[in-house]
């Protein structure tokens, strides 16, 4: 990212603490006055739905832009720095951003009637077509970094100029017209379906988060988990997997989640003995898992129901069963690591008392209880969103310390807004690239190209599927992965058989785990910061960590019962056969269960990990018994042990 969000002071603290109003206080009050203003607008249109499309999208987007060339100048590590020259670029860019929306909002219904054709196109609609593209790439670069710009750049000219390329990169060029066309007038490109996803549903989960977030709710779950878990073995590890797991339904960002509950977790997993790489490594694990989560999930999932069509509660049904899969293997392993290292649970004097937690925290739970009830009786995301805000609203005045003042509900705006810019840039810059390869046919010949790799064989495509995801997720964020993905691998996979569902959630679950693949590994950087370890030593540890975990994504395209996909036998005997495989996975990695595994056994039981999640039914059970008798084996032997122990220590007595 072009400048952490670490760095950046909040407006509203600015104007809080400032002594006198200078230019500092004014780009704070225009930072908090455009949040406002746009959060305002959002939650009007999540009320009473929003116009045209083009349009509705027109002003989120000039908004976005505004917010981000303020809240990231450039070549100043902050908005609050004191300006420079570079500071009359941000203000040519906010100038363009202004202009370019006046433009189109001129003569609304002119611009209308040029959208049929590329003839239509006068020299004015192409001169800001190309403004709007050197605005987004620009915004871009500053939210996210070169590398989303850079790829938009190369498809972008290889539309242009594909008679001059290579490979499967060759191809008649793309008219400027055209592209203007696709780009910038129509609903395909950087106004296409993924800002408008951002701009209807996911802004509005956004403000609910960051309210959440501002009344304490974070906070409670982790107290919660601590105080259930935090007198079990590996007391402090279970709770930053259950605590980061509720606290990342809401964030949607594996970062923001590794920064916020891990610095509770972290520290806590540190004192009881974990290794600082390993305490980060579940962190950054637990955290990332947050973003394939229901009820909420991250942006990401809504534009996976947008491009299938389909409710977002269908898509959040099916991200149950492996994101429980996922936890369990988690689950598991920090259980399995504090055994074979003794490390001892929490004291009662550092465990928070679930009844006190209840009583101050108890009214927060409600609104996800609302908002889970509302999308499951069908209303739409917008709205089931938009009135679990008014019900936490209302409800966080039920108690002192969660009742929020003028002050708060400011914040909540500029965090949601903040956040927003980010994952929208990342969409306007995905809509240049969907847009590119589209008019190209780029997208077509990269699917196309990995049939052929594969040789038809279908757990070959997955495999270079993944390796892709993971390649792309170095650079971009899990929503633009997924978006190029969705016009270069989902369509020849999906053409080999596999149902569109599945095909769409393989490519969300292997954007957002590229978080915890080294050697990029974001979450696990973040998380190594908090736990003082080296960034590559704690991704190696949150990838071996997460080894179990990355089985269900592995299997799932040939188990779709894990999905919710096929008869009630095939879920069960899909859930039961995934759960059973993490588990022995991570005793097998863990080289421990209750007592140290025998090579031999580890060996084998690494082998039932992998049978159990066989489509076959025959395969599933003999794996699941199998393992069960290793473990059961295990077990008796660390009775065993523990009875000698005893004995011997009488004896010595």
């Amino acid at each position: 990212m072009a400048h952490a969000e670490g760095r950046q002071m909040s407006a509203i603290n600015c104007l809080l603490n400032a002594k006198k109003f200078g230019p500092r206080e004014l780009l704070a009050l225009i930072i908090v006055s455009l949040s406002f203003a746009f959060i305002t607008f959002h939650l009007y249109a999540g009320m009473y739905g929003h116009p045209e499309a083009h349009f509705y999208r027109s002003l989120h987007l000039t908004g976005i832009l505004l917010l981000c060339f303020i809240i990231f100048p450039l070549n100043r590590q902050s908005w609050s720095d004191k300006p420079n020259l570079w500071t009359l670029i941000d203000v040519l860019c906010i100038i363009l951003t202004l202009a370019m929306q006046i433009y189109y909002l001129w003569d609304i219904d002119a611009f209308e009637y040029r959208q049929v054709s590329p003839s239509y196109i006068t020299i004015y609609d192409v001169c800001m077509g190309i403004i709007l593209w050197v605005l987004v790439l620009e915004g871009t670069r500053r939210a996210l970094g070169l590398p989303m710009v850079i790829i938009a750049l190369f498809f972008t000219f290889q539309a242009l100029y594909s008679d001059k390329m290579f490979w499967i990169f060759y191809g008649p060029n793309t008219s400027l017209k055209a592209l203007t066309l696709d780009m910038y007038m129509q609903e395909g490109g950087i106004f296409g379906m993924p800002v408008g996803t951002i701009a209807s549903f996911v802004v509005l989960f956004l403000i609910f988060g960051a309210f959440m977030e501002e009344t304490g709710t974070g906070r409670t779950f982790i107290d919660l988990a601590l105080g259930g878990f935090g007198a079990k073995v590996g007391g402090p590890a279970k709770a930053a997997v259950v605590g980061s797991a509720f606290f990342g339904m809401l964030s949607g960002s594996s970062v923001a989640n590794v920064t916020t509950t891990g610095t509770f977790t972290i520290p806590l997993m540190k004192n009881v003995g974990y290794p600082n790489k390993f305490a980060g490594g579940v962190e950054a694990c637990a955290s990332t898992g947050g973003m394939f989560t229901p009820p909420i999930m991250g942006a990401t999932a809504f534009v996976v129901a947008a491009y299938l069509g389909l409710p977002y509660i269908t898509v959040a049904a099916a991200a149950a069963i492996p994101a429980l899969c996922y936890y369990t293997a988690l689950f598991a392993t920090v259980d399995f690591h504090a055994r074979k290292a003794k490390i001892k649970p929490l004291s009662k004097e550092e465990m928070p008392v679930v009844k006190e937690v209840l009583k101050k925290g108890a009214h927060l739970l409600i609104p996800i209880i609302a908002l889970v009830y509302l999308l499951v009786v069908g209303y739409t995301a917008a709205t089931a969103c938009f009135w679990s805000i008014v019900g936490l609203f209302v409800i966080s005045f039920f108690h002192k310390e969660s009742r929020p003042g003028a002050e708060s509900i400011v914040r909540v705006c500029e965090i949601a807004a903040r956040a927003t810019v980010v994952t929208t840039m990342a969409c306007a810059a995905a809509g240049i690239i969907v847009s590119s390869t589209t008019l190209s046919g780029v997208g077509l010949k990269l699917g196309t190209q990995i049939v052929s790799l594969s040789g038809g064989q279908l757990w070959i495509a997955l495999l270079l599927s993944a390796i892709l995801a993971v390649i792309l997720g170095m650079g971009l964020t899990t929503t633009a992965v997924y978006i190029i993905m969705v016009v270069t691998v989902i369509p020849p996979i999906e053409a080999m058989g596999v149902p569109p569902l599945a095909a769409h959630m393989y490519a969300l679950f292997w954007g957002v785990l590229s978080n915890i693949i080294p050697p990029v590994a974001i979450a696990s950087f973040a998380a190594a910061g908090i736990a003082k370890a080296g960034p590559m030593e704690t991704a190696v540890a949150g990838f071996r960590i997460g080894i179990p975990g990355l089985l269900v994504f592995a299997t799932f395209v040939y188990n779709p019962g894990l999905l919710m996909i096929g008869s009630v036998a095939d879920i069960v005997i899909n859930s039961v056969g995934c759960i059973a495989g993490v588990v022995y996975m991570s005793a097998a990695i863990q080289g421990y269960a209750f007592e140290k595994i025998n090579p031999i056994f580890r060996v084998i039981l690494a082998v039932c990990s992998l049978v159990v999640l066989s489509p076959r039914w025959d395969f599933t059970f003999s794996g699941m018994l199998v393992g069960i008798a290793i473990m059961a084996f295990n077990y008796l032997a660390s009775k065993k042990n523990t009875v000698n122990t005893k004995l011997m220590g009488v004896g010595k007595s």
